[in-house]
């Protein structure tokens, strides 16, 4: 009786292992990889671009939140390869973003996308990194006469505000709008242009987005400038960061531990000024980070300069940051949340252990 016992416990494991064997091979760990070899045999990498103003200017004049989130694209690229050149920027709206990465006409999505809950569970994709915490503002004309929306019930005024399709901002404004029981109206729009052109119409008097997007906007876009505001109502978190597929465990954390490095360079002080300097003489903390004390590039199948060419060719990220949308750019936006931890903000890498 023991022994049919044995036998029967026997059967019974090695069809658990073997179904274990067949589950395991049919999931995520055969996809292993397969992200960072179809760049390799590519030889590039493809990555996401905002799809409206921000496109067509160039890298050589930094100042736009596309340079921005291109940085981000080079810091991967110079991540896994020695030749940061090696980039293709793809153009995607809002409404085609989440399926270009899902067909993979893109390897990784970085274009001031919002980390929600259902788009983190529902799209098939994961969100990596937040490398910039935003919030949802409003610009309007100065002609409306209001600073913030609250101010439309107690003036006796109603407002129509322009949208984005597929937006986190359209369900955002629609519950404030909601709950707050305010006299504005929506109106949305499946492109940028139509919105543009609706908004400098005076089809609408408001225009909603992330506020780092307003501010570029409002400086940009109209015909005098000075003729709109942005309203003191944020109305929403908005954190921005990068989205991969969600069947490549090693290209999801490539791409988050790339976000963090840059994070980490400016904790430990290091810029692309001084990275040679400290590569050489720096703590061993800084050595190890910067690969001169071997180690860095085993757990993420690179090599141990991965992060030392982020630092020398891309920066750290104040330094993207000042030179894209802060005090060295034209819209001299302030650090605020996306200052480092030890500064107030939000920035926080985890240990490089």
């Amino acid at each position: 009786m023991v022994n049919h016992t044995h036998s029967i416990m026997r059967h019974i494991t090695l069809g658990l292992c073997s179904a274990l064997a067949l589950f395991f091979s049919f999931t995520g760990t055969a996809e292993a990889g397969a992200t960072l070899d179809a760049i390799k045999a590519r030889g590039a990498l493809n990555c996401s671009t905002a799809g409206h103003l921000n496109t067509p200017r160039e890298y050589s004049q930094p100042g736009t939140i596309a340079g921005f989130d291109r940085d981000f694209c080079r810091a991967v690229a110079t991540a896994i390869s020695t030749d940061i050149a090696n980039i293709n920027f793809v153009h995607l709206v809002p409404q085609n973003r989440f399926e270009a990465l899902q067909q993979r006409a893109v390897d990784v999505l970085i274009r001031s996308t919002t980390w929600t809950l259902g788009r983190d569970t529902n799209l098939g994709v994961h969100f990596t990194a937040t490398n910039f915490y935003d919030g949802q503002g409003f610009v309007a004309r100065k002609s409306l006469g209001v600073r913030s929306l609250l101010e439309l019930k107690s003036k006796g005024k109603k407002a129509t505000a322009c949208i984005e399709e597929s937006t986190t901002s359209k369900d955002n404004i629609a519950d404030y709008i909601r709950d707050n029981n305010l006299p504005i109206t929506l109106m949305a729009f499946g492109s940028f242009e139509e919105l543009r052109y609706a908004f400098f119409t005076q089809r609408c008097d408001l225009f909603s987005a992330d506020q780092s997007f307003l501010v570029e906007f409002r400086l940009v876009e109209p015909p005098v400038p000075d003729d709109y505001m942005i309203l003191d109502d944020v109305i929403s978190k908005e954190p921005l960061g990068a989205a991969v597929r969600d069947d490549d465990a090693q290209w999801f954390n490539i791409v988050r531990w790339v976000i963090y490095a840059t994070v980490q360079a400016e904790e430990f002080g290091i810029t692309s000024q001084n990275v040679d300097t400290v590569r050489r003489n720096g703590t061993t903390a800084q050595k190890r980070f910067l690969g001169s004390v071997p180690g860095i590039g085993k757990p993420l199948d690179l090599d141990d300069e991965w992060a030392y060419r982020i630092v020398k060719h891309v920066g750290n990220y104040g330094e993207i940051f000042e030179r894209n949308l802060g005090q060295k750019s034209e819209f001299k936006l302030e650090r605020g949340l996306n200052a480092l931890w030890t500064k107030g903000g939000l920035m926080y890498a985890p240990p490089f252990r």
